[in-house]
């Protein structure tokens, strides 16, 4: 059997460790990543930025479903080696800057391969995916630039895009030496002056991230965060009581409105018994795809129009020493949140002028900053992709958007459906991708199991080639 895992970060290599971990059939796991750095540890756990801890607890951080103390376990272990960013002793509670968890994540990769049946092999390709192909009932996948390789089944482990742009009328400034598409690197804060201003477009967990960085290399300047409602992540509380696992009524989830409100009135019950918001909304945790998928279209939009904001900062809460930093900057003035919307965005001599408005009827608000960072989160509109792969899937049918933009439409077991709305045999992802159908799918507790549930497909329903040495093709 030959599988294509298209993507090595945090989604491949969790798919590729469940394989390595259970097949024992002849096997080649061929595992494809064009960013070399990234192999292993993705986006989040490859970070350059120097203040960037886990938003989980490390007792909540394990690979595996089935060892939830794993990654604990393993930094007890191996704490000696990062004594200049841990304590002198962990405990389970603590937030562990996130390159840690990479190189967990990579250790435990290593591991699945040396432990792994003699006839099951992995093969790291660096380079990109440009197109993916049906092929006399597998699959070819071809590169930007090495020979193509057929495969059973492909994995499509995508993870998160970059933000997409907002549609501001000068589009040209998203050429501008002031602005930074994309949040993810090192690069967005070097070469700053101690006080140039910055502005922050988003102020989700993203922003929390930067601003801790910019904080942690000694940044005077002032820092603008806007978003539509100015919300920011709440804050975790690591003592927060577990609270009885429930589930809503489905006759309920006909409106997004009476869903909240019953979240609400069980919140109301549960602080009298001594629990926390918190508590509630972690029990439900498991129950979250079948309220969405519960909703009607019309729903899901209203949900994300009207609750989605406030949903967010409650269910992704950020570092309670994160909370504790920003409340900081913000007292002494550094850091201010603005509720706006951007109208637009202008290139100047030194600077960049950004137009805000805070209502409708509001006079514009210029802001001139430095360096304009767009953390507004990951595009999961497929049409604005901008990938040969994924736009040669989109064309050829082999891929469908969902409606509402929030990723890709699959069926049940992550199988993605095509533009005939069937099935495409052999093409799964896992994800974000599938947030579309899941919405709770970004998040390590919710793709460690995923990994673990497509790998038991993959080698359950594939069948391997006729001649088993036809590994390749021109």
């Amino acid at each position: 059997m030959t599988f294509a895992i298209i993507g090595a970060g945090l989604s491949g290599t969790l798919t590729a460790i469940q394989l390595l971990r259970s097949a024992v059939n002849p096997t080649t796991i061929y595992l494809i990543e064009q960013d070399r750095y990234r192999v292993n540890k993705g986006i989040a756990y490859s970070s350059q930025l120097n203040f960037q801890p886990l938003n989980v607890p490390a007792a909540a951080m394990s690979i595996f479903p089935d060892q939830p103390l794993d990654f604990y376990n393993w930094l007890t272990q191996h704490q000696h080696h990062y004594k200049a960013d841990l304590r002198t002793e962990v405990t389970p509670h603590d937030f562990i800057p996130r390159f840690i968890f990479g190189d967990y994540l990579k250790a435990r990769f290593r591991e699945a391969v040396a432990a792994a049946a003699v006839s099951v092999k992995v093969v790291t390709l660096f380079d990109e995916a440009v197109a993916l192909k049906k092929q006399n009932g597998s699959f070819k996948v071809s590169f930007k630039n090495t020979k193509a390789i057929l495969a059973n089944s492909v994995v499509l482990a995508l993870g998160n895009f970059p933000p997409g742009q907002l549609p501001i009328p000068n589009q040209s400034f998203y050429k501008s030496s002031h602005y930074f598409a994309s949040p993810w690197s090192a690069k967005v804060l070097s070469g700053l002056k101690p006080d140039d201003a910055l502005l922050l477009i988003g102020s989700s967990l993203t922003m929390v991230d930067l601003a801790g960085s910019l904080a942690a290399q000694g940044h005077k300047g002032k820092i603008y965060v806007v978003s539509r409602h100015g919300l920011l992540p709440q804050p975790f509380d690591v003592n927060t009581p577990p609270y009885p696992p429930f589930k809503i009524p489905l006759y309920i989830c006909s409106s997004a409105l009476e869903v909240f409100r019953y979240i609400r009135k069980e919140i109301k019950a549960a602080v009298a018994q001594g629990y926390t918001w918190r508590s509630v909304l972690d029990a439900m945790r498991n129950d979250l795809p079948t309220i969405w998928q519960a909703f009607t279209w019309q729903e899901k939009k209203r949900f994300l129009r009207h609750i989605r904001p406030y949903w967010e900062v409650h269910r992704h809460r950020m570092p309670a020493s994160s909370a504790i930093l920003l409340n900081e900057l913000q007292a002494k003035g550094q850091l201010e949140v603005i509720a706006a919307n951007i109208v637009d965005m202008q290139e100047e001599t030194q600077t960049a002028k950004v137009i805000l408005k805070k209502s409708m009827d509001a006079a514009p608000l210029n802001v001139h900053v430095n360096r304009v960072i767009n953390c507004t989160g990951p595009l999961a509109d497929y049409t604005k992709i901008k990938l040969p792969l994924i736009q040669q899937m989109l064309v050829d049918g082999l891929l469908t958007p969902d409606e509402l933009r929030l990723g890709l439409q699959t069926d049940a077991y992550g199988t993605v459906i095509g533009s005939n709305n069937l099935p495409v045999t052999g093409i799964y992802t896992l994800g974000p991708p599938r947030k579309a159908m899941l919405y709770e799918s970004t998040a390590l507790r919710e793709i460690r199991q995923q990994a673990l549930e497509l790998s038991q497909r993959l080698l359950q329903e594939t069948k391997p080639f006729l001649n088993p040495d036809i590994l390749s093709v021109p």
